[in-house]
């Protein structure tokens, strides 16, 4: 009994410090999980410290925790999670939504296997920024190239991009 008291003592006790990390060693620690592909660690770590109360006092420490968490679930080919985001980003972080942003998450959904995901990206960037349409248009087009599966193709024929 007194061996499972000191375990839940301790346990607690890493918590408390985990909680009490500062915003930049919760960054740190979700960059390093990002770096090391630990897709699902990287993104809880960075809500985390998102949630933090602390956050919206440091608006460049919020957009890096934001960045890794929006990488991380590109890592994780979770796309529809991205469009959603992005458009969240776009109200409350409109400097930050940019043309580039989408089209590097579209990248990274690419070269994580998720080419469906990455056009989903390019379409809501190109009906957010329609100035950028043949960006949009020429990177969707690049994608259709290296092989979309047929329902895709189908998908951007019927909205005009193919």
């Amino acid at each position: 009994m007194r061996g499972s008291l000191l375990g839940t003592f301790l346990a607690a006790a890493a918590l408390l410090v985990a909680c009490s990390a500062s915003l930049a060693d919760r960054e740190r620690d979700a960059r390093a999980a990002l770096d090391g592909r630990n897709w699902i660690l990287a993104r809880s770590l960075a809500e985390e410290a998102l949630r933090s109360p602390n956050t919206g006092s440091d608006p460049a420490l919020e957009w890096r925790l934001e960045q890794i968490r929006l990488e991380a679930l590109a890592g994780d080919k979770q796309g529809a999670d991205i469009v959603a985001s992005l458009a969240r980003i776009a109200t409350s972080h409109p400097q930050q939504a940019t043309p580039a942003l989408y089209r590097a998450l579209a990248d990274k959904l690419k070269t994580a296997g998720d080419t469906g995901s990455a056009v989903a990206v390019l379409v809501a960037g190109d009906q957010r920024f329609p100035a950028e349409h043949e960006a949009f248009a020429e990177a969707i087009r690049s994608l259709q190239q290296r092989g979309l599966n047929p329902a895709e193709t189908e998908r951007l024929k019927a909205l005009g991009y193919l």
